[in-house]
């Protein structure tokens, strides 16, 4: 049934755009919203799964190509068509403000927003403002933040809430540690929303490594590309080591909570997660992600003692199965190190957004 109130939620196509989206999405709708979410083509393999829940309406944009001359020309090609359509929603839905979360696929719908002159929100998640959030941060009401110290934010109109997390994960929260120890220890891997080759590679060589004794303890749950999917399982198995290999998990907050390590990519999205349910991790930043916000990211939660780094193009399995020992071999280290993850979330996130955009609306949002 339509709700009497609507608004708009327009993000990129990577998890780490479209996971704090739904989670959001999930609190607007129990507040008696009625929301549409906007994203790209990559995006709706994450939302399909809710669609029967929201409207989703899709965003004909790709910056998929590495040749910046193709993605000028498709954008001046794209960007208009896509401009027109949103604007012909927005007239017919009237929403009551618009929201974006980071990518290229949003510029069109927030353009369209200022144009019909609805109230205007980001929400960054990493500790460097984004390229799209950077160029609209002068037209936002209110820029929506998860790290203290965020580059290129404009202070006087930010608010650090928090990433929104997605219930699933809330669910998890500061559940109870089990430190490693001489019993079955799990470590999860995980890739980014599109998996990581280097994990697949070096991971295994690493693990290999360890003493026979401690690679019988292990299991390992961990997410590759598809391509990978089938050498990463023969590398397991060729160091003794019980391993669950996807493409992707749909239950990933249960093996969070059940690990004593993550080793992971350091995109906004993973860091909230892990920090949410209270984790020890080795983050291997992406070298090319954008304004290295990625390192950036990862050396935060390594300044407060919450994480290791260890460089992309310094990784070797010498250093990393050093990093992975200094965990598995010291409970009491392992233990700090999840206290100070959860030490580096922020409670209520989603909450604290709504009830700022209520202030700038000038509306009341029943609790129902």
């Amino acid at each position: 049934m339509r709700g009497t109130r609507s608004c708009i939620l327009s993000t990129g196509g990577t998890g780490g755009h479209v996971f704090p989206t739904i989670a959001l999405a999930e609190s607007l709708t129990e507040k008696g919203w009625r929301v549409i979410i906007f994203s790209d083509i990559r995006g709706q393999s994450f939302l399909d799964q809710i669609k029967h829940v929201y409207q989703i309406e899709t965003v004909f944009i790709s910056s998929e190509s590495n040749s910046f001359i193709r993605r000028l020309l498709l954008y001046q090609y794209q960007m208009p068509i896509s401009l027109i359509r949103t604007l012909r929603i927005m007239l017919k839905e009237k929403p009551e403000f618009v929201i974006g979360f980071g990518g290229v696929s949003t510029i069109p719908v927030l353009l369209a927003g200022l144009l019909l002159r609805f109230p205007i929100f980001l929400q960054e998640q990493n500790a460097v403002l984004g390229r799209v959030n950077r160029l609209f941060q002068r037209f936002s009401n209110v820029v929506f933040h998860h790290f203290d110290k965020t580059k290129f934010l404009d202070e006087r109109k930010s608010l650090a809430s928090g990433n929104p997390v997605r219930a699933s994960i809330l669910e998890k929260e500061n559940c109870q540690y089990l430190t490693p120890g001489p019993w079955p220890n799990t470590i999860l891997v995980l890739g980014g929303s599109q998996g990581a080759s280097l994990m697949s590679t070096v991971i295994p060589n690493a693990l290999s490594k360890l003493t026979k004794k401690t690679r019988e303890r292990l299991t390992i749950f961990h997410q590759a590309r598809k391509e990978d999917v089938e050498t990463v399982v023969r590398s397991y198995n060729k160091i003794g080591v019980k391993a669950k290999v996807e493409l992707f998990f749909e239950n990933v907050e249960q093996i969070i909570s059940e690990s004593q390590l993550i080793i992971c990519r350091a995109g906004a999205n993973t860091l909230t997660d892990i920090s949410t349910i209270g984790r020890p991790a080795i983050f291997i930043p992406l070298g090319t992600a954008k304004d290295d916000h990625q390192r950036i990211n990862a050396k935060i939660f390594e300044n407060n003692q919450a994480a290791i780094v260890v460089e992309e193009n310094k990784t070797s399995t010498e250093n990393l199965t050093e990093s992975i020992s200094k965990i598995l071999r010291s409970p009491s280290k392992a233990l700090a190190m999840a206290k100070n993850s959860y030490a580096m979330s922020k409670s209520n996130s989603s909450g604290k957004m709504i009830s700022q955009i209520e202030k700038v609306i000038g509306r009341q949002i029943d609790s129902n």
